[in-house]
C-alpha cells in the first residue's frame, strides 16, 4: 500500500461539486489569504494526470480565490477502493463514498473522509 501527501496546484485538483455555499467560500478564502492552507490536505485520487477530489469543493475553490499555488493532497490509491467509481468524475455519492475509503485499509484517507462530513 503507497500514499503520498503531495503539494498539488488547485486548478489541477477536479472538485466533487461546484461551490454551494458562498459565505463559506468567502471566508475560506480570507482565512487562506492571510493565514495559506490551515488543517487537513483534500483526500485525491489520481487518474493519469488528474487528480479527482474526494473532499473539499469549497476549499479548492477558495484556495484559487485566495492565489495559493498549491494546496495539500494525500493522494489515496483508487484499485484499493471497492466501491463503484464515477468514470467520468471519479466520484460516488457522499455515503458511497465514505464506505468505499472506510473498506480500505488506509487510516488516513478514513480519517480524511470521517472528517469531511463533520464539518
Amino acid at each position: 500500500m503507497h500514499n503520498d501527501t503531495a503539494m498539488i496546484a488547485p486548478e489541477d485538483v477536479r472538485p466533487l461539486h461546484a461551490v454551494r455555499d458562498k459565505r463559506k467560500l468567502n471566508s475560506l478564502a480570507s482565512d487562506m489569504r492571510k493565514h495559506g492552507w490551515r488543517g487537513r490536505p483534500l483526500l485525491v485520487i489520481q487518474r493519469q494526470e488528474t487528480y479527482f477530489a474526494w473532499t473539499g469543493s469549497h476549499r479548492i475553490a477558495a484556495a484559487m480565490k485566495a492565489g495559493l499555488e498549491a494546496v495539500p493532497c494525500y493522494v489515496a490509491q483508487e484499485d484499493q477502493l471497492q466501491g463503484e467509481v464515477d468514470a467520468d468524475w471519479g466520484h460516488v455519492d457522499d455515503s458511497e463514498r465514505l464506505k468505499a475509503i472506510s473498506q480500505t485499509e488506509d487510516a488516513t484517507a478514513i480519517r480524511l473522509m470521517w472528517l469531511e462530513g463533520r464539518d
